[in-house]
């Protein structure tokens, strides 16, 4: 019987090896390394900093290579003309089967349906909802909440602290606001419910993490679907019963907030007959694009800002500069920094761009799917099959960039110290490229001005005596400081009101 067993095992495992050489020789799909039954290149890659991998893997198979994920081939694109090429159009549009977002979304939201047509109208409903927000009060939003955290900030008293839940209460507090219109305070319990299902989801997210790569682990007992599954319970919770309210204190001709955006969105669609708009503006539809915009856009946000400290204690000169520009232009003018002033700051602007560059948080960005069978470079890549981009590698090849592995704001200045505009550099692409590019890029930008702006106008950043900056990073969903401290140390400005 053992015998037997071993000869149908070995049997398998040939079959297995031979469709693979079947799959890059004759089939031309991407070259890749050999993988193993079930848990396909799994021991290639290092969950805590899979763009090494992947860049590793490039060496040996080149720009366009592909690996498993468990018994899913994925393409990995690693430089700009091949992402770029493959995003442009509708052929690499689609999201894949992606175990942890379909419990999540299942497919509803404007970033993971899989119908090129419900994605465009998803995307017109969103974009018409967040720009009746956006264009009233998001900037005035944004400082209130900077000025919160300024004051937390100011009563560390100049001693280390961990910037992290601060910086995340503000960020989820600016989101909140902006999606349904409240903030809480830090010793709110639904503040507490919500920071706990939304760290839980980011580390499931990732798709390297055993949910994805291995989905059928969840035939077995094991704490991580068990989490997923907790997760989202909490989240479908606190979000709808904030549905119930608006739809209740509704007016319509009153927008408050995105949520109310929706809803108006959802009648007007009612009036005029547009039975394709009804049918994505159901409740669980609205309560999922909620959540992808309040998920993706506070994560971002948050880790973005704990990079930007990061650097400005690790690079003192820089960060000095920033200020500089910041005291000729504002303070010393009396001035109260606005959205207005971005084109007054092209060093704090250069500034952010880097830190976007430098730290390349959205690591591998969130996979697309092949809509059809087609070619990338030559190489076939079947319908379903799916597709990363290693931004990582984008942003630190040496042939894209000048010294690419330091932090250098003036590379996104001209001669004449003016901002470059971001089309100019075929190689930055810090919310990915295409028809999937992020759509809350503008309100991440604004974001990142005023925020880091306001901090670096009230203080300097220095690392605690002793302690050097560790600027490398962990990988989840994107790629995240490790925990530090750092002391936020007091600046004399001459604030507006004295002027």
């Amino acid at each position: 019987m053992i015998v037997m067993v071993s000869m149908v095992g070995t049997a398998l495992c040939a079959v297995y090896y031979l469709k693979e050489r079947y799959d890059y020789k004759v089939r031309r799909l991407p070259p890749g390394p050999t993988s193993i039954p079930l848990i396909g290149n799994a021991l290639s890659i290092n969950p805590k900093s899979p763009h090494l991998s992947l860049i590793k893997l490039a060496e040996t198979y080149g720009d366009i290579f592909s690996i498993k994920l468990g018994s899913e081939r994925v393409v990995v694109l690693n430089n700009a003309e091949l992402i770029k090429a493959a995003y442009r159009g509708v052929d690499i549009s689609h999201r894949p089967d992606f175990f942890s977002m379909d419990v999540l979304a299942g497919g509803k939201g404007f970033l993971t349906c899989k119908d090129e047509q419900q994605r465009q109208l998803h995307m017109k409903i969103c974009r018409q909802a967040m720009r009746v927000v956006s264009n009233a009060s998001i900037g005035e939003k944004i400082l209130q909440e900077s000025d919160r955290l300024v004051d937390h900030f100011a009563n560390q008293s100049g001693k280390p602290f961990d910037p992290q839940c601060d910086l995340h209460i503000a960020s989820l507090n600016i989101i909140c606001n902006f999606v349904f219109g409240e903030r809480y305070e830090r010793d709110d319990p639904e503040l507490r419910e919500i920071l706990d299902y939304s760290a839980e989801i980011s580390k499931i997210l990732s798709p390297l993490h055993p949910v994805n790569a291995m989905p059928w682990l969840r035939h077995f007992p094991n704490k991580w679907f068990a989490t997923l599954f907790r997760a989202r319970d909490q989240r479908d919770k606190i979000l709808m019963r904030k549905y119930v309210e608006h739809i209740a204190t509704y007016k319509e001709g009153h927008v408050r907030d995105m949520l109310d955006g929706l809803i108006a969105e959802t009648k007007d669609a009612v009036k005029e007959n547009n039975a394709r708009a009804v049918d994505l503006l159901t409740p669980e539809h609205i309560i999922i694009n909620m959540w992808l915009i309040f998920f993706a856009g506070s994560d971002t946000l948050t880790n973005t800002l704990q990079w930007s400290l990061l650097y400005m204690a690790a690079f003192p000169k820089k960060q000095a500069k920033a200020q500089e520009e910041l005291e000729r232009v504002i303070s010393s003018q009396g001035k109260k920094l606005l959205l207005e002033n971005k084109a007054q700051l092209p060093y704090l602007q250069a500034v952010i761009n880097e830190v976007l560059r430098y730290s390349s948080l959205s690591l591998l960005g969130i996979p697309h799917a092949a809509a059809q069978d087609t070619e990338i470079n030559g190489y076939f890549i079947p319908k379903g099959t799916q597709v990363m981009a290693n931004f990582w590698s984008v942003h630190h090849n040496p042939e894209a960039w000048d010294q690419p592995e330091e932090f250098l704001p003036e590379r996104f200045l001209n001669d004449q110290g003016n901002l470059l505009e971001t089309s100019k550099l075929p190689s930055f692409m810090p919310f990915s490229v295409g028809k999937r590019r992020c759509m809350g890029a503008q309100l991440a930008k604004a974001e990142l001005f005023l925020m880091l702006g306001r901090l670096l106008q009230e203080f300097s950043f220095e690392m605690p005596p002793d302690v050097e900056a560790d600027l490398q990073g962990e990988a989840a969903v994107s790629l995240i400081p490790k925990p530090y401290k750092i002391i936020a140390k007091k600046r004399l400005i001459i604030q507006p009101e004295t002027i």
